[in-house]
């Protein structure tokens, strides 16, 4: 049978039973753990080391004994602590240890980092800047910072500047889509796109930026056009908005022009046909006809005639109550008229007179020598051709035959 016998009883066969206490007993560093004597731990001469210490207790951070060979770099017992200069893990404090110690702001242990803008903590623990702190920090690149996250403020949360397309709807604009696409439904000037704003936008014909109905473009964005109710100034005369050609404007956009015989007879002296105009002109005028300063007589000199003199318009001509003589220059002068000639510029029917004309139902002049003396005399030496009114056929403008410059005739005055 093999018996194992312990240090102690080892020590009692060596040196016999002993009435006195054995010296060795409860000494720690004896090499005998003694846990009647409290000792944790007994290494001998190893005590002191990594896993007893000196008083046969087992090491561990925080019992005050730095064990350099346990890894720990400090250990103030009681007083160590993750706030101090040693930690509870008996390291010495340091940026970087994940702890906020003294004189740090922050300390994220390996989230420390360098600069980049998206705040956190440096790696000598201080906050790093960011856009949202506050502050403009130029590094960054930053042009204002406010420190809030509303993002439709002076500051957006990009910490740029405001501009009108940075796709952030800012005080003062309307909307802001972050294109440069004017012709959508957000302009370039961050206002919504509307009809009038300069800008054509689709289903826009036009867009003059005003609310001028007279101009190119109406103020609904459409291109002006004869028979869309609005007068185009110097292109249109008239626009009545209709395919009627009989109600004082026609689809060609031309007004209708007055036609009507003086109220007096003059004699063949009328010195000009600039005088004969002069004429016509005061009865326009004395009885209330429109633009009676557009008015000219029915008559040819030799130099000029109404061919030369006249403005040959596709517009319908008129009698001063209404009746429709012709329906252009063309009608007017293929020698037959829709109505007769016969009332006076106040629309008092005259009846059969005779009319001062030395004009072809053609417009044009009788030929040389017929125009007593460029109506200059009423002597029979230069005879002429009269008109006379109440005529529908070429008579009109031009009887048959030669008539004398002795008698009066009526003017013949038309609009042009």
């Amino acid at each position: 049978m093999r018996v194992s016998l312990s240090i102690t009883a080892l020590l009692l066969l060596s040196f016999g039973a002993c009435t006195e206490p054995n010296p060795y007993l409860g000494v720690c560093g004896n090499g005998v753990l003694e846990p009647d004597f409290d000792e944790e731990c007994d290494d001998g001469s190893g005590n002191g080391g990594a896993d007893c210490s000196m008083t046969c207790q087992a090491t561990s951070c925080g019992d005050g004994v730095l064990q350099a060979d346990r890894g720990e770099t400090c250990d103030l017992g009681e007083e160590n602590s993750n706030v101090g200069t040693c930690t509870l893990s008996c390291q010495l404090a340091a940026c970087g240890d994940g702890f906020i110690q003294p004189g740090e702001d922050c300390d994220d242990g390996e989230g420390n980092h360098a600069a980049d803008g998206n705040a956190g903590c440096s790696l000598g623990c201080a906050p790093l800047p960011y856009c949202g702190d506050g502050v403009v920090q130029d590094a960054l690149g930053e042009a204002c910072d406010d420190g809030n996250d509303v993002d439709d403020d002076a500051c957006p949360n990009d910490c740029h500047a405001t501009t009108c397309g940075d796709g952030v709807v800012q005080a003062g604009e309307e909307c802001d889509d972050g294109n440069q696409d004017d012709a959508d439904s957000c302009t370039n000037a961050c206002l919504y796109a509307v009809c009038g704003d300069g800008i054509v936008q689709t289903g826009e014909e036009c867009d003059d930026g005003n609310d001028d109905n007279s101009d190119d473009c109406l103020s609904a964005c459409l291109s002006a056009t004869c028979g869309d109710g609005v007068v185009h100034a110097g292109v249109e005369e008239c626009d009545d908005g209709n395919a009627a050609d009989d109600d004082g404007c026609n689809t060609l956009c031309l007004r209708d022009r007055t036609v009507f015989i003086t109220d007096t007879a003059y004699m063949a002296t009328l010195a000009s046909l600039d005088a004969a105009d002069d004429l016509c002109r005061a009865q326009a005028a004395d009885s209330g006809l429109a633009a009676p300063e557009s008015y000219r007589a029915w008559l040819s000199d030799g130099s000029e005639s109404p061919s030369t003199r006249f403005v040959t318009r596709d517009a319908r001509y008129v009698s001063t109550v209404g009746e429709t003589i012709a329906s252009n220059w063309d009608d007017l002068t293929d020698g037959e008229l829709a109505s007769p000639i016969g009332h006076t510029a106040s629309g008092i029917a005259l009846g059969v007179v005779s009319l001062w004309s030395a004009t072809t139902p053609a417009g044009e002049g009788v030929g040389a020598g017929l125009y007593c003396a460029a109506w200059t005399t009423n002597d029979g030496t230069d005879p002429t051709y009269r008109g006379t009114s109440g005529a529908v056929d070429s008579s009109w403008s031009q009887l048959p035959d030669l008539g004398d410059c002795y008698d009066p005739a009526h003017l013949l005055c038309f609009e042009d």
